[in-house]
Parts: structure tokens; sequence; C-alpha cells
């Protein structure tokens, strides 16, 4: 029986090691890792040894052949970066995650300069090898959290502890396709930590003080925040009255070492202070400028369980993590731990100003915890191992599950059918294992309902049209459609719609009706950058919005008609100077009143010209 466990352990080991490569090779190699926070840690490297533009981070060098996206990048910190008091533009990201990038940065910048090539710290070259990082410090990672898990379980449980926290949470997604970021290496951090107290409290020797230490200030530096890390070496071990007193006593035994801890915990931070008095005349500085932490109103829920990012939505895996806590007497020496540290790293995570953590896959911050959120993890998986058949068939069955999910929504992300710092309960339930999105699907990504199929729902009325002929004022300009002899244009500076199109509920007019249809044509000039430009409904009553949807419409323009083409990156898709419909259906909701007040406008919410026509409000209902 043990040899057959083992056969399937290597066999499901082996699985996974060659979906991982083929994940990445297929998809997680092509990704560009040189933008927002990725760029902000890493351009310390060609900033520091290529470019010394430390004073004025704002400029490069012309002709270095730069990628248009790391120019941009420099114009951005150019026009939305405040300046310190000494009058320069820094970097807000301290430094730490590109001290742990520089060998490979270093690697990358050798083969460069031997084979002639672009060495300007951003080709190829460097973008390889700061993808090879990520997979490196996940990799030791890996490891040493297997090292951490044997000092509470069997060599093949702990095994399977690793597995199962790689496959089934986002340091999959992290590690294989969005490289650059700091939650792989604060992820190796925290598991060298973790690693490092455990040896510490066995043998007690001074060159573990010293590593544990200069680990644990890598960490702060990286993190400021994250200077609660500081709990692991202090609460490890202790659950009891008897455990606390031998903790105090062996602190008191090991003077030394504690000051050798402390000496090594500040070493990592003495860089980062200097620049920030070299460049912002004090030793501490804020370099967030207005992002900041709301410390009165966390918002714990939402992080933990919107679909919007939400932690456990996108990593419900960590759900049994939390349910292995209660298995308390098997992992005693991190009980007292995990109760301080977890519920104290939450409150901090999501009093975050951006709580949702956008440009990731869940939670990200958490990730930094999966070292000792793997120990009740491994509890669980202990517990179920001794069960009787039929509950170790659900759990393995719900392991499974949560597995799977984790995939598909990695799998979705790299094939643009879902960006989760965006998406809602509708979408993410409803595309649960879909690679493709069709118009409907992406139409439900933005106004959270389920949209009807064409062929099953038939016209009632029409409440409303404008197709813009009856006027030569500015905004009227002659229309290439086809179908009007003008239509509208929408300026650079202009946001709101001025000209919206107006329709009172009526009982009568709308018995019987289901659906209420937002139509109209459309034309994009420029690309969107963040923020595409928005179809939107309001329905209000005395001047409060009772109900509220917006539909993006640069990345739909083109969609609509048949047989146009679904799949990989229609969330990125973008056609411009070209018409093309854009619709949306939102249920008639069951409460409205005489008079109330129905609204169709554009929303310019990126402040980039549009041109639209024949803007209507009709009603529907289904096909009997």
């Amino acid at each position: 029986m043990k040899a057959a466990n083992r056969i399937i352990s290597r066999a499901i080991v082996v699985i996974s090691v060659v979906f991982c490569a083929w994940f990445f090779f297929v998809y997680g190699k092509e990704q560009y890792p040189f933008y927002g926070d990725s760029m902000g840690y890493y351009m310390y490297l060609p900033s520091t040894f290529i470019y010394h533009n430390h004073k004025a981070l704002d400029w490069l060098p012309p002709g270095k052949h730069l990628d248009n996206s790391v120019r941009s990048y420099v114009k951005i910190l150019k026009e939305k970066e405040a300046r310190t008091p000494r009058g320069y533009i820094i970097n807000k990201y301290t430094y730490g995650v590109a001290a742990l990038e520089m060998p490979f940065f270093f690697a990358a910048h050798a083969y460069e300069k031997m084979s002639e090539g672009e060495a300007n710290g951003y080709s190829a070259s460097y973008r390889v090898m700061l993808k090879v990082s990520a997979l490196f410090y996940a990799l030791f990672g890996l490891v040493l959290l297997y090292k951490v898990l044997k000092s509470f379980f069997s060599p093949d449980l702990s095994l399977w502890g690793t597995l199962l926290l790689f496959m089934g949470t986002n340091l999959f997604w992290f590690t294989l396709s969005q490289a650059g970021m700091a939650h792989v290496p604060l992820f190796f951090l925290y598991a060298l930590l973790a690693y490092l107290t455990i040896l510490v409290s066995r043998s007690p020797r001074l060159h573990l003080f010293f590593l544990a230490g200069i680990t644990a200030g890598f960490i702060t530096v990286i993190r400021p925040t994250d200077i609660i890390c500081l709990l692991i070496p202090v609460l490890y071990n202790v659950y009891d009255k008897e455990t606390a007193r031998q903790k105090i006593q062996f602190l008191s035994m090991h003077l030394k070492g504690i000051m050798l801890f402390v000496a090594a915990f500040i070493v990592p931070i003495i860089p980062q202070l200097l620049y920030w008095k070299k460049f912002a005349g004090s030793f501490f500085y804020y370099s967030y400028g207005k992002e900041s932490f709301n410390w009165l109103h966390p918002q714990i829920g939402a992080g933990l369980f919107s679909f919007s990012n939400g932690w456990l939505v996108y990593t419900p895996v960590m759900g049994l993590a939390l349910v292995g806590i209660l298995f308390y007497k098997a992992i005693k020496p991190v009980v007292l731990l995990l109760c301080a540290l977890l519920p104290l790293y939450v409150y901090v995570v999501y009093s975050w100003y951006c709580y949702n953590y956008i440009n990731g896959l869940g939670s990200r911050p958490m990730i930094h915890l999966y070292p000792l959120l793997a120990i009740p993890l491994t509890a669980l998986l202990a517990r179920v191992a001794r069960a009787k058949l039929m509950p170790k068939i659900i759990v393995y069955a719900v392991i499974f599950l949560f597995v799977a999910v984790n995939i598909s929504y990695s799998l979705q992300m790299v094939r643009g059918v879902l960006i989760s710092e965006e998406s809602n309960r509708v979408y993410t339930l409803n595309m649960l294992f879909k690679m493709s999105a069709t118009y409907s699907d992406m139409v439900m990504y933005d106004v959270e309902q389920v949209q009807p199929a064409e062929g099953k729902v038939e016209k009632m009325a029409t409440l409303a049209c404008r197709n813009y002929d009856d006027s030569a004022q500015g905004h009227y300009v002659p229309a290439s459609t086809g179908d009007s002899s003008r239509c509208f244009h929408m300026r650079d500076d202009e946001e709101y719609h001025p000209v919206k199109v107006l329709a009172t509920y009526n009982k009568q007019q709308f018995d019987g009706a289901q659906w209420i249809k937002c139509s109209g044509m459309f034309m994009c000039t420029k690309p969107y950058l963040y923020f595409k430009h928005l179809f939107t409904l309001d329905i209000a009553r005395g001047g409060k919005t009772l109900s509220w949807a917006g539909c993006k419409i640069d990345n739909k323009i083109g969609l609509a008609e048949p047989g146009a083409p679904k799949g990989w990156a229609a969330f990125s898709h973008n056609e411009l100077n070209k018409w093309g419909q854009v619709y949306f259906y939102i249920k008639v909701p069951g409460d409205l009143n005489d008079g109330d007040n129905i609204r169709l406008e554009v929303w310019n919410i990126g402040k980039q010209e549009i041109y639209f026509d024949n803007i209507c409000l009709e009603l529907y209902r289904g096909k009997n």
C-alpha cells in the first residue's frame, strides 16, 4: 500500500512539474514584465548601473532602443509623481526587490556586453532573467517550505502540502506569469525566516541569528509594514505559560545572538534610509504621496470575499488552511503565532486605500504568509489521511476542485478572458473553466447581469432614440455610418455627454417587459490607456439613483457583428477608426414607480474623443 501511494505521489509531482513547464513556456515566458509595480522595483538596477539617473528618474537618454512601455513609465513619473522637498522625482518603491534581482540583472548585462547586444537594462535578455529570478526564488522558497513542514509532518505529507500550496494558490500565477512583483521574493524570505527560526530554536548559533536578522531586514525594507514578521521568531514555539517562560529564558540566555540579530536586521535598511536622506532630505520619507492606509475603515470583508480580487474567492485553497488551524494540537509551536500574526496582517493589508490590489490574481500580499499558512494546510491533510473513506473522498474532491479553480483562473488571466480586479460574482461564476469569452460574456463582465440570447427575446417598444441629425451645432458632425447624415463628436476635454437619451417609466407601457436594451453605434480614434469609454444607464427617482450600469465601449467595437472573433484577447480588443454597434441588456427592476427617470449616456471617463450615433433605449421580452 505504501509503495502504491509513493508511486501515485511521484506521478502527481511529475505531472505537476510538466504542467508548470508547459504553462511557462506556452504563456508565461512571453508575458512582458516591465510595467507597474514590477517596473518600479526593477528600475533601481538600470538607474544605478547603466543610466546613473537617480537624480532624474524622469529622464532616459535617447537612442537606446527602449520599448515604448519603458519610456511611457518614465513619462508618467514626470507628469504625475510629486517632487520631494529637495526637488527630485524619486522611486516610490524601496530597493529590496532590486537587490534580490541584482545577480540576474548582472548575468543579463554581461551577456549583452559580450554579445554586443542592447545593454540597456530592458531588452529581451533582462526580461528573461527577471523571469528566471522569479522561478529561482519560488523554487528555493518551496524547498525551504518543505523543510519547515518536515519539522511537523512526515516527508510525504510535507511534499503534498508544498505541492498543494503552489498549485492551488496565486503563487503559481506570480511565479510562472507575472514575474517581477515583490511577492515571490517575499514568499522566499518568509520561508527562509521561518526555517531559520526553527533552526535557531534547536541550535542557537550566532550565524543563524545573523541570517535570521538580515532576512527580516530585507522583508522590512521591501515592504515596511511587514516589519510584523518579527513576530515569527518572537512567538514561535510559544503556546502556554511554560513555553512563554522558556522563550523569555531563551532570549535572556542569548543576548549576544539577539544583538547580532538586531544589527543584521538594520543592515539592509540603511541603504534605503541613505537614499531618502539624499534625495528627500530625511532618513524617513513616505514616498507614496496620497496613496495611504485607512486604519479606521479597513475593507476586510471585501478584501477576503469580493469577486474583485478577493483573497479567498480566487485562492479558495487558503480557506482549507484556515480550517487547518482547528487542528492546533498537531501544530502547537505556531498556533499562537498564527492567531496573532494573521489577523494583524489581514488588518494591515486591507487598510490600504486600494484594498483589492489591482494588477494581480487575488490578494497578492497574502502570498507572503503562505510559508506559515502551509503548516495548518498540511495539518488538515494529515487529519484527512486518517479519516474514513467517505470523508476522505469528499475532502480530496474539494481539494482537487480548488486546485482546478486556481489553474482555471490562471489560464483565463493569461488568455485575456479574466481581469480579476475588475470582475464580479456573476461573471466569475458563469465563466468558470471557460477559456474564451463571447460578446455577451464581455457585457456580463461590465454590467453584472447574464445577457439574454438574441434569438430568445423580442422587441416590444422604443422608449427613446437619438440620431443627432437635427442640429448643426459643433458637436454634430457628418457621419460615415451610412445610417444617418450626422453623428455626435465628444471631444478630449469633455467627460459627460451633454445630449442624453431620456425616458420615463410608465407601468402600462412596461407591462410584460423583461429587459431594457441600450444600443448605439460608436467609433474610437485613439487607443485607450486605462479607462475605457462607458455606455451608462441610470434609473433614478427624485434625483436618487435606483439602478446604474456601465458597459465599456472601446473593447466591444466590431465584436457584436455575426462571425466576429472571440477568445483570447477579447478584453484588450481595440479597433480604431471603425464604426461598430455596442449594446447591452438590463433587467427591468421590479420596484419602479410611474415617473421614474431613465437616462442613457456616454461617459468619457478617460477623456479621449469618441464618435457615436443612433443611441437608443428599447423594451424587450422573452419569446414565448
